[in-house]
């Protein structure tokens, strides 16, 4: 526990500037926003009267908080992904389960450190410089935002371990944003709301409700209606963590800056991405080449080159049919 607790202080003394330098930056991008959105300028009239309407611009706060759950697990796990660094990391005298949460940690004290200063700051000067404004409401949406912050965090996580070099890890993260979305889209009439597939959607509902609650308008969206679907996004979540573990603890050193061969990467991603988007392109033809041609740089980036395998033949050729048909 010893080795563990030094370790874990060694990745956030490492990674102090860093942390610092994004927790800069967000409270620069959402006090700057905040402020352009809740300046003393009228911001509509009725009847010849000019009224001031103050925005809680939770957006913004969701966004930075977004943007560095995705962010973080790619800069924390980038150093297995080398293997000579590996090799430095496994020889210090740490279980791989002990490492794996290190950096689990690490990360998720970075995105809480960022987020939470960013929203006291943003709290403060709306609190401060607007009227009208129920910020009561605040508290209850800086815990669960922060809970589905984690939630995000523990995704990528699990998505970049599987990856066996840092470019694949990227590419994999970005194509999971939009698969379970594009998937969805195609079976509309079998699933409604196929826009919770994106996994930026539950904190978008999230905060579009609750900018309402704060802004006292009219709310559109019941929460209510919509929870069965923040808690299969909580599933994926907690399946992640274990799967973050179960890929860290697996995954050996001789695979670092190979091809990453992972089901979670191109062998799921480039058919889902691709059959579904060749399904909702259905009559455009120009579309459907373009779409095919993706799919085969897919598999030109997957394999290195243009050795493709009898698999991915018959996904390209699969696609194809597809689009003929």
């Amino acid at each position: 526990m010893k080795t563990f607790s030094r370790y874990l202080f060694y990745r956030l003394k490492s990674s102090a500037l860093r942390t610092l330098v994004f927790t800069i930056v967000s409270i620069l991008l959402t006090q700057s926003v905040i402020k352009e959105n809740n300046s003393h300028q009228p911001n509509y009239y009725y009847n010849g009267v000019a009224y001031e309407s103050y925005e809680s611009c939770l957006y913004i706060i969701a966004f930075a908080l977004s943007a560095f759950a995705t962010l973080l697990p790619m800069l924390e796990l980038s150093c297995f992904k080398n293997r000579r660094n590996l090799d430095t990391l496994y020889f210090l005298p740490i279980k791989r389960e002990k490492l794996a949460l290190a950096h689990y940690v690490s990360g998720a004290i970075q995105l809480f450190v960022i987020y939470t200063f960013t929203y006291i700051l943003a709290f403060t000067y709306l609190a401060r410089h607007t009227s009208g404004l129920e910020l009561s409401y605040m508290l209850p949406y800086y815990f669960l935002s922060m809970l589905l912050g984690l939630l995000m965090y523990s995704v990528f996580m699990f998505i970049f371990a599987e990856a066996n070099n840092v470019t694949d890890g990227a590419l994999f993260c970005f194509l999971w944003m939009v698969a379970p979305f594009f998937l969805l889209g195609v079976l509309t009439s079998y699933a409604e709301n196929s826009g919770w597939g994106c996994i930026f959607t539950p904190i978008n509902a999230l905060t579009t409700f609750y900018a309402r609650k704060i802004e006292m308008r009219t709310i559109y969206n019941n929460i209510a209606q919509q929870i069965h679907f923040f808690l299969i996004w909580g599933g994926v979540g907690i399946a992640s963590i274990v799967g973050y573990f179960i890929s860290f603890v697996r995954k050996g050193a001789e695979k670092a800056g190979e091809i990453s061969d992972s089901w979670f990467g191109y062998k799921t991603l480039i058919p889902i991405c691709g059959f579904s988007l060749l399904r909702s392109m259905e009559g455009y033809s120009i579309f459907s080449i373009f779409i095919l041609i993706l799919m085969v740089a897919g598999y030109v980036i997957y394999r290195r080159g243009f050795k493709f395998k009898a698999s991915d033949i018959a996904m390209i050729a699969g696609g194809i049919i597809l689009s003929i048909i």
